[in-house]
């Protein structure tokens, strides 16, 4: 009897192993950070490569960089949860700017949309001829005196008026 008693004590031994074999991994502490990725594309909807993200979180102030890759994807992983703002710059386009709050264990995805930047357009015009003169009052213009013959007025005959 005692053989027995060693090997139902040895069954329950091993019963509670497995078992806790079972329930350790799911033990195992979950990850405290979350992510934000996305992806970056113009107005065409086509992708826009090495585009600068940058995150900054809003209550430290600390920054993190990353570039788009050849499909227009960015991430950072492992973001302290909090409230932060995304930036998002690229040559030629306009600015992106977005403001977030990641979550424990979240992924956040953020896909921007860039617009074209608007060109300032100066133009500068120089050398060029008034055409009203500001420096003196008058108006004048001289007319030919065979022009002025030919004009049909001044007691000439009605019809030539006509």
């Amino acid at each position: 009897m005692r053989l027995d008693s060693r090997l139902s004590s040895f069954a329950r031994c091993f019963a509670l192993a497995c078992l806790l074999t079972q329930i350790v991994p799911l033990a195992y502490p979950q990850s405290s950070t979350g992510s934000v990725r996305g992806t970056v594309r113009d107005q065409s909807e086509a992708i826009v490569p090495n585009a600068v993200v940058t995150l900054t979180n809003s209550a430290t102030n600390a920054t993190s960089k990353s570039m788009t890759n050849e499909s227009g994807s960015y991430v950072f992983p492992a973001v302290i949860p909090g409230d932060y703002s995304l930036r998002i710059e690229s040559a030629g386009l306009q600015k992106y700017e977005a403001k977030l709050t990641v979550l424990v264990q979240q992924s956040a995805t953020i896909d921007a949309t860039l617009k074209v930047a608007a060109e300032a357009a100066t133009v500068s015009v120089t050398d060029v001829t008034p055409v009203v003169v500001t420096d003196r009052p008058d108006l004048g213009h001289v007319l030919e005196r065979q022009r002025i013959e030919q004009l049909p007025i001044n007691g000439r005959s009605i019809t030539n008026l006509l």
